[in-house]
């Protein structure tokens, strides 16, 4: 179960991924049943080329909110491709 503070950085990391450059959009989404996340989170990159990039910003978000709380969260990332 969340707690309050850690339901506030949570809103604090949706709102930085929001302003990744990088991303054309994101959403917040359910998780997969056989996986155990805090939330779940579809990243649409606007360039496929930036997913490394992507990924390497939101690892740095997630330790910021450990360095933050002493608690990391859990996050189920999906990537989806424009074709």
């Amino acid at each position: 179960m969340a707690i309050v503070k850690e339901i506030k950085y949570i809103g604090e990391l949706l709102e930085k991924v929001g302003n990744i450059h990088e991303i054309e959009k994101a959403e917040v989404i359910n998780i997969p049943e056989d996986v155990e996340a805090d939330i779940g989170i579809k990243i649409i990159p606007k360039n496929i080329k930036d997913r490394y990039k992507i990924i390497e910003e939101l690892n740095n978000l997630e330790w910021d909110i450990y360095e933050k709380t002493g608690y990391l969260p859990v996050i189920y990332w999906e990537f989806k491709y424009k074709k």
